[in-house]
């Protein structure tokens, strides 16, 4: 490991000692739990530090810090910092360095450190809800300026947040927060909406999260989820053995290092506000590449998939007796075994909307498959676009 994941991991045991003593239950994020359950190796990213609390665990998880007060740590939130860009708490080493121009200042203490974000209860009352996601989309819009262009919808949240700015965004920024705490209080939850970005919303059953247990990754103990395979399934699915370690790429506009801290960087180099503006000029400027870019990439991807459509297409046709005889018997798990590439490209198809069909006969036994092999959220969504 080099020094960077070494300081994650690091960071890891200080948040499960921390936790162990104040008797609060974390759960490892899905990436670093895969890690653990398959041997694959820790990642290399530095933004890769991740776990997940209950609301109320996490509001107790920042009282027992600012009791404890570690040397040399800090915990970032909008309680504390009005430039904080979400509802979740950045536990930092102040020793060292992440900093990515891309972000600016959102964080006072631009250190390595783990992203302790909620497992939010669903809220009963519909127009609760939308006026708080409303809320936190338009926080999150006035703190990142340099994501997509916001559609005209983020553009509407971003009026009652600029207006209640007007009153002093940090007072703004605690309002906020201890009004998501309130409205996460004492919920009985059935299922965990788990957000992750803008862009990335997961749900969870509650049962998986009713009890916990404890994990070795990279020879240390932490705390996951008890149904850590149910866990992962429905994070990557059912084949998530099958789920391979990304490539790590260092991202050009993210400066990290575990032996030099943020306090001696930006001692050296000034506070780089010249140098953010410029950057934020330019990628406005080529906004228009990018999206240009995202559709010469969409393209090169499904011309991809279709020549995997046709390759199957053969593949399966010279099959076609092997599979009537399979099915005539009822054996199902061979079924699924010759099934699994068909399985890979029809979820390929799903995210386009699409369903993989290779002939009529062929289709109405593989659905047969599924509903008999007990995969229903799959065939569910082939339902819906067949």
């Amino acid at each position: 490991m080099n020094r960077e994941q070494q300081e994650v991991l690091s960071l890891l045991k200080e948040i499960d000692k921390l936790c162990r003593k104040n008797k609060i239950d974390y759960y490892l994020s899905p990436q670093l739990t895969l890690c653990g359950v398959t041997g694959q190796p820790f990642p290399q990213d530095p933004l890769a530090g991740v776990v997940f609390m209950k609301v109320p665990d996490m509001e107790r998880f920042r009282q027992a810090f600012e009791t404890a007060q570690p040397h040399r740590r800090a915990l970032e939130s909008m309680k504390n910092n009005k430039r904080f860009p979400g509802f979740y708490l950045r536990y930092e080493n102040l020793d060292t360095l992440c900093f990515n121009l891309n972000e600016g200042r959102n964080f006072q203490s631009p250190g390595m450190g783990i992203n302790i974000v909620p497992l939010r209860g669903i809220i009963s009352s519909r127009r609760k809800h939308l006026w708080s996601r409303a809320l936190e989309v338009g926080w999150m819009e006035t703190c990142d300026g340099y994501s997509r262009k916001p559609g005209i919808k983020n553009l509407l949240c971003k009026i009652p947040v600029r207006l209640g700015s007007l009153g002093g965004r940090a007072s703004l920024g605690r309002h906020l927060y201890g009004k998501f705490l309130k409205g996460q209080a004492g919920t009985d939850a059935q299922e965990y909406v788990l957000r992750l970005d803008k862009n990335t919303t997961y749900y969870y059953p509650a049962e998986i999260f009713m009890k916990t247990s404890r994990m070795v990754l990279e020879g240390e103990e932490f705390m996951v989820p008890d149904q850590k395979i149910w866990y992962l399934q429905k994070t990557y699915g059912i084949n998530y053995e099958e789920e391979t370690a990304e490539e790590y790429k260092p991202n050009p506009a993210v400066m990290a290092s575990a032996m030099v801290s943020w306090g001696d960087f930006f001692e050296e180099t000034g506070s780089l506000k010249k140098l953010i503006k410029a950057r934020r000029r330019q990628y406005l400027k080529d906004s228009i590449g990018r999206r240009r870019q995202r559709y010469y990439n969409w393209c090169w991807n499904y011309a991809k998939l279709c020549a995997s459509k046709r390759n199957l297409n053969a593949y399966y046709e010279e099959k076609k007796d092997y599979i009537r005889n399979l099915y005539k018997n009822g054996d199902y798990m061979r079924l699924e075994a010759i099934f699994r590439p068909y399985t890979k490209v029809m979820r390929r198809c799903l995210k386009e909307k699409d369903v993989y069909a290779a002939d009529d006969e062929i289709i109405e036994i593989y659905m047969n498959m599924i509903e008999k092999t007990g995969n229903q959220e799959l065939k569910a969504q082939i339902d819906k676009y067949w």
